[in-house]
């Protein structure tokens, strides 16, 4: 965006220097056109000529500087552009050196997070998700689920599309592993919420990550609320009716249960949802174009449906009773 600026300003002043280019040679002919006669008219029309040289060089000396002070603030700007290039690769550099082993040793699960960290907050969130492939794995200990959560969230956030489907992948293939009852083991972007620009393929692989956490999790009413909120955010908020009918199908699995809980305030995260908003959104359900989606969709709905049958009791682990406010 800033080089085409830059050239749109370049265009504009090389307009004006040709447009005063062009008055300046035009001028003179025309005032010194036409007969000449008296001595008075003859003198009247030089002094008119000189007159107007001497703005007109006036003119130019100003367009000359204006076009010097031009160039060096483009040069100016190129250079700080390139110092914060400069100072953002060393900054992620030294973040790097932070996953390395230090005296013999393997670095601190402190010393991962904060260096994983410290390359999302400078735009390198693709290199930061990427590495955390190989630091969140089963049975290792380099990274707290709760840290790779708070990398795969600033990754789906940022604008690298790369960065985003690593970030749902990796989700999805640990999500078995989160609780759907604890906020730090869902990414806060989509907690509630969604973010409709995400590529067809980021999307499926957030929301089977979605359900297998919430399958593999607690059956009790805190982790149907979660299901149910998260669910609708993505139904409320995406424009694809693709999307909506396959999201629709997975809350009508949930809406028996909700039903029966006997009340109809839904809350989770920052996000608040009426009973009557489920049904709604359950009635949207549809048959998906793809039959191999199509049937992939049914079959999670249907464990959907026995997963929340059974979730009838109250939870009782830590910060249970957190569960039941929303931030505004």
């Amino acid at each position: 965006m800033a080089q085409k600026g830059v050239a749109s300003d370049d265009k504009a002043l090389i307009v004006t220097a040709v447009g005063v280019l062009t008055v300046a040679a035009a001028m003179p002919v025309l005032l010194l056109m036409g007969p000449w006669g008296s001595a008075t008219g003859d003198t009247a029309r030089l002094t008119a000529v000189l007159t107007f040289i001497g703005v007109l060089v006036t003119a130019l000396v100003s367009l000359i500087g204006l076009m010097m002070k031009h160039q060096s603030d483009r040069r100016l700007a190129q250079e700080q552009i390139e110092q914060g290039q400069r100072l953002k690769l060393d900054a992620a550099m030294r973040a790097g050196q932070l996953l390395m082993p230090t005296d013999g040793g393997a670095p601190a699960p402190a010393a991962i997070a904060s260096g994983l960290l410290a390359l999302t907050k400078l735009d390198r969130a693709d290199l930061a998700v990427a590495l955390l492939v190989d630091l969140w794995v089963d049975g290792g200990s380099a990274v707290s689920d709760e840290s790779a959560v708070l990398v795969i969230d600033a990754a789906l956030r940022s604008s690298s599309l790369s960065a985003q489907l690593i970030a749902a992948e990796l989700l999805c293939r640990r999500s078995s592993k989160l609780d759907a009852c604890q906020s730090l083991h869902w990414p806060s972007a989509i907690d509630g919420g969604w973010i409709p620009e995400f590529r067809p393929r980021t999307k499926l692989l957030l929301v089977e990550a979605l359900a297998q956490m919430t399958l593999a999790g607690p059956s009790n009413q805190s982790s149907l609320r979660a299901v149910a909120v998260r669910l609708y955010g993505i139904w409320r908020d995406d424009t694809d009716q693709r999307v909506r009918g396959c999201i629709g199908k997975l809350i009508s699995a949930l809406t028996g249960q909700l039903e029966r809980v006997g009340y109809d305030d839904f809350m989770q995260g920052t996000q608040c949802v009426k009973l009557e908003q489920l049904v709604i959104a359950a009635r949207s359900a549809a048959t998906n174009p793809d039959g191999y989606l199509d049937q992939l969709s049914t079959m999670l709905a249907v464990r959907l449906q026995g997963w929340a049958d059974q979730c009838q009791t109250l939870p009782s682990g830590p910060g249970y009773l957190a569960v039941a406010e929303h931030g505004i």
